[in-house]
């Protein structure tokens, strides 16, 4: 049951939580050692399944760029429509990912030459997102999803609340399994 804890712990408990994109500052990302972010685009930087900012994003990317931060878009959706969102952004982008498979993480660290724990994985499904970036070494900041989701079907909001049955269940019990295990 241990084996099965420490990958559980592993790949899902999330260390840093944001309540929104913009709420994350250059200084927080410095502490962190993280020299590029890794960006998803629906309900994070961008409103679900469009090619839209969310308010304040294009200047919040804008300021990581001059805080010295390397940036990335890295999305599952098509690359046509992560470019036109990348392209407001200034940015690179990596379509088709398939988070939290591995091709998007590696294809990343190929383009930047940067080790995993030097990168950050912002986005707003644990189980795509931050279970991605965990698995394949990144950091990651888990954030509100910022609308509400246009592909409302029922697989979807089952998953929302998995997400959120998941998340309860580590702050309830991740202090107790670290006294354990350390």
């Amino acid at each position: 049951m241990s084996k099965f804890k420490d990958v559980f712990y592993k790949w899902f408990y999330v260390e840093e939580k944001a309540p929104g994109l913009l709420s994350i500052t250059p200084e927080k990302l410095k502490s962190m050692g993280v020299k590029v972010i890794a960006l998803d685009a629906d309900n994070t930087s961008s409103f679900d399944r469009t090619t839209e900012p969310i308010p304040g994003a294009v200047e919040w990317v804008d300021g990581m760029k001059k805080a010295g931060f390397k940036l990335v878009l890295l999305s599952n959706g098509k690359k046509t429509r992560a470019k036109i969102l990348a392209d407001q952004y200034g940015i690179p982008v990596l379509g088709l990912c398939c988070k939290p498979l591995p091709f998007g993480y590696w294809r990343a660290v190929l383009k930047f030459r940067k080790k995993p724990d030097k990168f950050v994985m912002i986005g707003d499904q644990l189980f795509t997102d931050i279970w991605g970036a965990n698995m394949w070494g990144y950091q990651s900041i888990w954030c509100k999803p910022v609308g509400k989701d246009r592909k409302q079907k029922i697989g979807f909001a089952v998953k929302r609340f998995l997400e959120k049955a998941v998340a309860f269940y580590i702050d309830k019990t991740y202090e107790k399994y670290r006294e354990k295990e350390g």
